[in-house]
């Protein structure tokens, strides 16, 4: 038999009571999504947009990680399209990026929505990164001459963009923060 102190002390494996979030309202999802398309599709300074992350696809992520039923393949496609037409890039370029790293983020939402944002972050890097590299390939592959790999450098700024806005939609949407170190 376990002494008493020690099994109060435990930390329960699911969070309980006050700790469980209400899930997000489809607007609160949908508004978040629609300013993150307009911060991303703003006419920045060509000197600086190889620098510029993807916002609209880390609120995408964050959604398909936090409200899976809410940001699915549907709203991927469609926001990847709404961002090729905008940006003149190859149609479908975009929407088969916004695909790929929202079909594997719901893949492991269950896995992702345990870790804090600081933890989420490793997990999210390659996503980021890939979409850059994959626009960057399948742009050369299909007739883009010429790959400003410069371009990379927007996976390392959202990278690095992705704690602040994850904590920053989590306050937003009341979710309670996960603590960083076991109690």
């Amino acid at each position: 038999m376990m002494p008493r102190s020690s099994a109060t002390n435990a930390r329960p494996l699911l969070p309980q009571g006050a700790e469980l979030a209400t899930p997000p309202s489809r607007l609160k999802v949908m508004a978040s999504l629609f300013a993150a398309l307009c911060l991303t599709l703003l006419p920045w300074a060509d000197e600086l947009r190889w620098l510029l992350p993807d916002f609209t696809l880390m609120v995408l992520l964050y959604w398909c990680i936090h409200a899976p039923r809410l940001a699915g393949l549907g709203i991927a496609f469609m926001l990847g399209i709404v961002t090729d037409v905008s940006q003149g890039l190859l149609l479908g370029l975009d929407a088969l990026a916004y695909c790929a790293a929202a079909f594997v983020a719901l893949s492991v939402h269950k896995r992702l929505e345990g870790f804090d944002p600081p933890r989420q972050t490793m997990q999210i890097a390659p996503l980021l990164l890939g979409k850059e590299a994959l626009v960057l390939t399948l742009g050369m592959v299909f007739g883009r001459t010429v790959a400003d790999w410069r371009y990379m450098a927007a996976g390392l700024v959202a990278v690095s963009l992705w704690l602040p806005l994850a904590m920053l939609l989590d306050h937003l949407t009341g979710r309670p923060a996960l603590d960083a170190e076991p109690a």
